[in-house]
């Protein structure tokens, strides 16, 4: 008897496999996410309490606990089913890349703000909202480290798209420290620019731009851990390619040439538009000067 094979047999089930990765790395994203958020929702109760029973907030308390007791063991579960089927054809997958490429995406991100906008809260008066950007920052620094060394692990990562990650943190991190800076030198040019029209009064005006220098250099160290650690420098691939052309060239002579455009208007409004205020006509300068 002969046995023939239908067409479009195999390519049906290339489909149903690819579409069951998918599935399973979404539902694993998905129950991360919700463990995650219930576990800084926890944490944070246990910073301002010192103690999570005694929260006020019943309502919010309930729901961390819900995320946390069954987002929590239902995500290690399912990761732990993946994990032990990852065998060569599965660490190759487009799922597993893409689940790796978007949790570490995700969770650098939220660490990363998070983290700098706890240290930048002790800077002036806005230390009262501590607890929640450290209990995010710390839950989704775990996150970040645990996905990191899945994906670099020898048998199991995704050795494929390990240009993903590293173009991911280093331009997320030039774009914070580069927008960081640009509003920390903008502040310190205010001050003089128009300290006598709009400043009067404002002696804590260094705490903004204190703040603004400590995400500038949250995001330096971001792009230099990507850039100069992992060693995105040496990469050569077209993603790397691309993402430097577009960001590190055309966004940044864009803001130049932006800021350049505007410190000539207002040096032109200056000497030919004398009918508004002086503070009025300075007020982009500081920031367009910056830019540029």
């Amino acid at each position: 008897m002969n046995l023939q094979v239908q067409p479009g047999t195999s390519s049906l089930s290339h489909a149903q496999v690819t579409l069951r990765r998918l599935i399973q790395y979404a539902l694993l994203f998905a129950l991360v996410v919700i463990a995650a958020s219930g576990a800084s929702g926890l944490l944070e109760r246990l910073f301002e309490s010192g103690s999570v029973l005694a929260a006020t907030d019943a309502q919010g308390l309930a729901s961390g606990l819900a995320f946390t007791l069954i987002g929590g063991p239902l995500a290690l579960l399912l990761w732990w089913f993946l994990w032990r089927r990852l065998d060569e054809a599965e660490r190759t997958a487009t799922g597993w890349g893409l689940y790796l490429a978007g949790m570490y995406a995700v969770s650098l991100i939220i660490a990363t703000t998070s983290l700098l906008e706890f240290a930048a809260s002790w800077i002036g008066s806005a230390r009262a909202q501590w607890a929640p950007p450290l209990a995010n920052g710390l839950v989704w620094t775990a996150v970040w480290v645990w996905h990191r060394w899945m994906w670099r692990h020898p048998a199991k990562g995704a050795p494929h798209l390990t240009d993903i990650r590293t173009t991911i943190g280093t331009f997320f991190g030039l774009v914070v420290g580069a927008i960081a800076a640009i509003t920390a030198l903008g502040g310190l040019f205010d001050a003089p620019i128009r300290g006598s029209f709009s400043l009067t009064g404002t002696a804590l005006w260094w705490h903004a731009v204190l703040r603004s220098v400590v995400w500038a250099a949250g995001g330096g160290a971001v792009w230099w851990w990507h850039w100069i650690h992992e060693d995105g420098r040496r990469m050569r691939t077209g993603l790397v390619d691309v993402s430097t052309i577009v960001v590190g060239i055309f966004a940044a002579g864009i803001t130049a040439l932006g800021g350049s455009a505007v410190v000539l208007f207002v040096l032109l409004r200056l000497a030919f538009d004398p009918t508004d205020s002086t503070g009025e006509i300075l007020e982009p300068l500081a920031t367009a000067l910056a830019s540029a």
